[in-house]
């Protein structure tokens, strides 16, 4: 065989060689492509197959009560979580309570409003966050509003709920000057009071002794909260729950004929009672 022969032969070797492997390259990045098509399609119609809230206006029920619009113009039906917020305290406060020394000699009611008076101008001192949405939350819902209609009271229930989200002891003041002064009562106010503690107390108390003097019906959140506050922090609040808070149950859990209370809140307040005893 000649050498033409034989280097033709090679050179046409090489040429098959080389169009098999550029035909097998260009074949696998044409089946990659296809199934990152495919896949994209099926993204595509997944998101297309979830029910969404946020779609065009036309499709809303505009009279909806949690109807709004975004900043972007996006029209949407539903509430919104809380933003989380970072447990904070302004500059200067009681991070942990200290407690005054009591003289043993000084009468223990006194003792006892004192130790309250603390709590009140410490309420830091068990935790909580100082939320400048609070801030906001507060001074729409203070003093109470009074309830207009029933979407009002959409709007007032969600913004206490999302003060009681906030974790801010300020809260308390609040919550139970609505539980007593409109009877909004729900399991997040009662909850949230709880978990602020002996901060929330001084806030309660005078309704309690407002209560007392005055007879009649009051919010059964009133006796749930401080039934429930005594009964966990009862060794922070020391002689508040015996000196303070126990005498006047015990005066209204008393009344069994309810010639000055109701009999709701003669039960109501035999049951914060035995939480604590």
């Amino acid at each position: 065989m000649s050498k033409k022969m034989i280097w033709g032969l090679a050179t046409l070797l090489i040429l098959i060689i080389t169009a098999t492997v550029w035909v097998v390259l260009h074949n696998r990045a044409y089946i990659k492509q296809l199934e990152n098509d495919l896949a994209g399609k099926q993204e595509i119609k997944e998101d297309r197959d979830k029910p969404s809230e946020q779609v065009n206006k036309k499709d809303l029920d505009t009279s909806h009560p949690d109807f709004h619009v975004h900043e972007d113009g996006t029209p949407h039906i539903g509430t919104h979580e809380a933003p989380k917020v970072q447990n904070t305290a302004p500059e200067g406060a009681v991070l942990k309570p200290d407690f005054p020394k009591v003289d043993p000699k000084e009468d223990a009611v006194k003792a006892a409003y004192k130790r309250l008076e603390y709590i009140k101008n410490n309420p830091y001192a068990w935790g909580g966050v100082y939320s400048p949405r609070a801030t906001e939350l507060i001074a729409e819902l203070m003093p109470p509003p009074e309830l207009i209609n029933h979407n009002h009271g959409d709007q007032v229930t969600e913004m206490i709920d999302e003060l009681c989200e906030q974790g801010d002891h300020r809260a308390a003041e609040v919550i139970i000057g609505l539980m007593c002064e409109t009877f909004i009562l729900g399991p997040s106010m009662t909850n949230a009071l709880e978990d602020i503690g002996p901060p929330a107390v001084p806030y309660i108390l005078p309704y309690l002794e407002r209560y007392v003097a005055q007879g009649g019906t009051t919010s059964i959140g009133m006796f749930d909260a401080l039934g429930r506050i005594s009964a966990r922090y009862r060794e922070d609040l020391g002689g508040i729950v015996d000196h303070i808070i126990i005498p006047k149950l015990e005066i209204i859990a008393a009344d069994a004929d309810n010639e000055r209370y109701d009999s709701g809140s003669v039960i109501d307040a035999r049951e914060a009672l035995a939480r604590l005893q």
